[in-house]
């Protein structure tokens, strides 16, 4: 069992690009060492690293920001979603969201009409 507090961090805001280059690092190592609590905690049934592998695509999402006031808030929000996800306030739901473009999950056809409108289109 987790506390609340373990993993919460104050906001604080990087003066540097080397410190932002930092932190950012060190919030990806945290989410690769518990990528596969991720897969135990919200029961995913995926391999841990098409986990990481999305853990990866989403930093690199953001890599090329050179705003160092965007990066901060980009990194709370990482440091809020981590530890979302590792005090299990989320529900699987939430977390499968991240993964709708790796791949059908066993849907034969993406166009069917229940499959759309279970999606919300």
């Amino acid at each position: 069992m987790t506390l609340a507090t373990e993993f919460a961090e104050t906001t604080r805001r990087s003066a540097t690009n080397a410190e932002m280059r930092r932190r950012v690092l060190h919030l990806y190592r945290k989410y690769m060492r518990y990528s596969k609590e991720f897969c135990d905690i919200y029961e995913l049934d995926m391999p841990v690293s098409n986990v990481k592998t999305k853990i990866r695509q989403e930093f690199e999402r953001h890599r090329f920001v050179q705003d160092l006031g965007v990066n901060n808030v980009l990194l709370m929000k990482g440091q809020m979603e981590f530890q979302e996800l590792i005090n299990f306030w989320k529900q699987q739901c939430h977390v499968m969201r991240y993964f709708e473009d790796q791949g059908n999950f066993g849907i034969a056809d993406r166009n069917n009409f229940v499959q759309n409108f279970l999606r919300g289109n």
